[in-house]
């Protein structure tokens, strides 16, 4: 829960900030802001997903696709018969709704908003689909240690959620680049 406040604190933070450089720097110099600031984001993003975990005996891999939202609705994947079979061995047990599992949803969002939103402010002109694969494959870089080293989970919903976050920064960064410009 602290580090979703921390994140949400952070974001608000980079929207206040960009709405100040934009106006008052060159379109060049704002854009080396913001590539100054990828670095230090990539650290802290290793830090909170990696560095900070300590090893576990147990550490599941979650190739279920939206795993969370069916634990939410309370639905079991294996009663689900074609689904289920598919899928056999992979879910391990039940998933239920709990404060617990809208929280790691929503970390996992506000983690990756600040990729999107520093690597649209970094180009010079910003490609969706590129930015969005860069935050897919910073997800599964994530992912995959995060397995190899016992370090947390493997999900599948973590790395679509994080890509979605990466859209939600590019979504973001052009709201407040066009609220502060007009």
């Amino acid at each position: 829960m602290t580090i979703l406040l921390v994140g949400l604190g952070l974001i608000v933070c980079m929207v206040f900030i960009t709405r100040m450089l934009i106006n008052s720097l060159t379109q060049e110099r704002f854009q080396s802001v913001m590539r100054l600031l990828i670095p230090a984001y990539l650290l802290i993003n290793l830090y909170l997903t990696i560095l900070m975990r300590e090893p576990a005996e147990n550490s599941p891999v979650i190739l279920v696709p939206l795993h969370a939202f069916f634990g939410m609705l309370g639905w079991d994947v294996r009663e689900f018969s074609d689904f289920g079979r598919l899928l056999q061995g992979v879910w391990s047990e039940p998933v239920f709704f709990t404060p617990a599992t809208m929280v790691g949803v929503a970390q996992n969002l506000v983690l990756f908003v600040p990729f999107g939103f520093l690597l649209c402010g970094a180009s010079k002109q910003p490609h969706t689909l590129r930015i969005l694969l860069m935050g897919l494959l910073l997800s599964l870089c994530v992912e995959l240690c995060q397995m190899l080293f016992h370090l947390g989970w493997f999900e599948v919903d973590d790395i679509l959620h994080n890509t979605l976050g990466t859209y939600l920064g590019i979504c973001l960064y052009r709201w407040t680049a066009r609220r502060t410009t007009t």
